[in-house]
Order: C-alpha cells, then sequence, then structure tokens
C-alpha cells in the first residue's frame, strides 16, 4: 500500500510508474488469449517491478 512505498522513499513518479505497471498487467488480461500470452505480460512487468524496488530497498544497510 501507500504508507509501504512512502516508507521506502517512493514520491509521486514512482507511485505514477506503479499505477502504469498495474494498468500494464490488467491490458494484458484483457488481450491475453492464453495463459502464455499473460505469463509474458506477467514477466515483462515484475521485471520492472524489481528494477523499481532495487531503486528503493528496503534495508539500504544490508547492501
Amino acid at each position: 500500500g501507500t504508507p509501504a512505498g512512502t516508507t521506502r522513499g517512493f514520491g509521486q513518479a514512482e507511485f505514477r510508474e506503479i499505477g502504469k505497471l498495474i494498468a500494464e498487467v490488467l491490458d494484458g488480461l484483457k488481450v491475453a488469449n492464453s495463459d502464455e500470452g499473460n505469463a509474458a505480460v506477467e514477466a515483462a512487468v515484475k521485471a520492472k517491478v524489481v528494477a523499481l524496488t532495487d531503486r528503493f530497498p528496503l534495508y539500504p544497510y544490508l547492501g
């Protein structure tokens, strides 16, 4: 939720990015004709989520 994002240091730009990622998954569900099609969208979004969260680690002192 929002408190977890702000605790990590997310700002307006990051929350906009999260909204776009959610929309990307939902749009993928509308278009996907098979589990494999949706899996591709999910994998792409997962990579973007990992990139976002890597920029804002929960515990920066752990490296």
